[in-house]
């Protein structure tokens, strides 16, 4: 069951993810089966994740959207060519 996140939890989180490294990049190929393993792998370690996307604007927006769809984690920022995912542990154990 998914916890819905508040905006104070989204801000707290954007903050810890702003001093963060980029734990994923996503290249040319785009989001592959191989790199949503990564990312539910990454998830299941960390909970928060910083991704960076080889390219930007909309069709970056559209490939969070497809994380968040398969992953069933939570966006909580992008800026410029970098996103931030959240899932908590015990949705992840579920």
């Amino acid at each position: 069951m998914e916890q819905e996140l508040t905006q104070a939890d989204k801000k707290k989180l954007r903050g810890i993810a702003q001093r963060m490294e980029p734990a994923l990049s996503i290249g040319k190929q785009g989001l592959t089966e191989s790199v949503l393993k990564e990312i539910v792998t990454a998830l299941g370690r960390d909970e928060l994740v910083k991704i960076r996307f080889n390219i930007s604007g909309k069709p970056m927006l559209e490939m969070c959207q497809a994380i968040e769809n398969q992953t069933h984690c939570t966006r909580v920022g992008n800026v410029g060519k970098t996103a931030s995912f959240y899932k908590a542990k015990e949705e992840i154990e579920e």
